[in-house]
């Protein structure tokens, strides 16, 4: 059994260790307090999560009590959606002044079975980006079968607090969290920071508004997207001179996440600041005008982005919202930081809009 203090600096996180144990495993189960959409694409994206939650061997259970709203919700609906066999539980609470509360994980191997429990709930916050803490245990396969036979036992006892997500109970009470989280925001803009020092980490994660990125793609290397160096420190935090690394998750049409792509910044002697962008691998720069990037901030390193190429679907939109805003010289590119209501009114179909 060992200890994992995660922290923002770097080192091991309960993402890193969700993804190792669901790597070769064959079933298990896991129960969070609390959800919320950018948690649930992040540990979705990975294949070894997928494949393990295709197998209809995997039971997962979200608390309903706070923070999971109902862009958790339509995550969970979406991601069920895509892997019909995973068994996914809503646990509605019926009782006033207590909560469901609980975040472990169990991952039945062939050697027995590993556990991971600790203070990090389904939220990016909690699997990649706060000072957390959880417990890492391999047990035996005769333990295994005593968790196995303890989780079956203790979902006859609550079958009636155990919804399916889309059950109008579950509806409800999502809405309401939405309408507590953005009260929360509310509070943020007009408390000082002390006010608000004793809230949860997840009403913090819940109360973050991700800046976006609308960039256009100058004529590189293909693969590479140049960004300039005050887009480069500023949106990706990048230090010159110091090694920094960030997740991207290119989205799907119907808002869904491909597989992480873990890039490190590249600093040439030209002063372009890029990045590898898979969804530009193997593309000719186009002959007219250019391709469009867009990027949303999900946490300190982690990005969801979505390419467009001229004649596509969003692209004529955008470039419209760009030129109608922000004016540019000669064949300089754009590379322009808006908020969620300015990438509304650009694309309202954006598929980053949909959790």
């Amino acid at each position: 059994m060992t200890l994992t203090l995660q922290g923002p600096g770097g080192g091991e996180t309960l993402h890193s260790a969700l993804v190792a144990a669901a790597t070769g495993a064959t079933s298990g189960f896991a129960a969070f307090a609390f959800a919320t959409s950018s948690g649930i694409d992040t540990a979705l994206a990975e294949p070894a999560v997928r494949q393990l939650l295709g197998t209809g061997h995997f039971h997962l259970i979200v608390g309903l009590d706070a923070i999971t709203d109902t862009a958790a919700v339509s995550a969970i609906k979406t991601a069920k959606a895509a892997i019909p066999n995973a068994t996914v539980s809503m646990f509605y609470n019926p009782k006033g002044g207590v909560l469901y509360h609980p975040k472990t994980m169990f991952f039945r191997n062939p050697a027995g079975g590993r556990c991971l429990t600790g203070s990090g709930n389904l939220t990016l916050g909690g699997l990649r980006n706060n000072w957390e803490a959880f417990w890492k245990a391999d047990v035996s396969d005769a333990s295994a079968a005593e968790l196995e036979a303890q989780w079956t036992q203790w979902i006859v006892d609550h079958a009636d607090n155990l919804l399916p997500p889309d059950d109008p109970r579950v509806t409800a009470q999502a809405a309401l969290n939405a309408v507590t989280k953005a009260k929360i925001q509310k509070a943020v803009k007009e408390t000082d920071a002390e006010g608000l020092a004793a809230l949860e980490e997840e009403l913090a994660e819940a109360a973050y508004l991700n800046p976006f990125l609308i960039a256009e793609v100058p004529k590189n290397r293909p693969g590479q997207a140049d960004f300039g160096i005050d887009t480069y420190q500023g949106f990706f935090g990048v230090t010159i001179g110091k090694p920094r690394e960030v997740t991207f998750y290119q989205v799907r049409p119907d808002g869904s996440l491909a597989p992480p792509e873990h890039r490190k910044a590249v600093a040439v002697k030209s002063s372009n600041y890029r990045f590898e962008v898979e969804a530009l691998g193997g593309l000719q720069h186009p002959a007219e005008g250019h391709f469009i990037l867009i990027f949303e901030r999900m946490g300190k390193s982690e990005y969801r982005y979505l390419l467009l190429k001229p004649g596509e679907v969003g692209h004529a939109s955008v470039q419209k919202f760009l030129n109608d805003n922000y004016f540019v010289s000669g064949n300089s590119k754009r590379r322009i930081v808006v908020t969620q209501n300015d990438i509304q009114a650009a694309w309202a179909d954006n598929p980053l809009l949909l959790h």
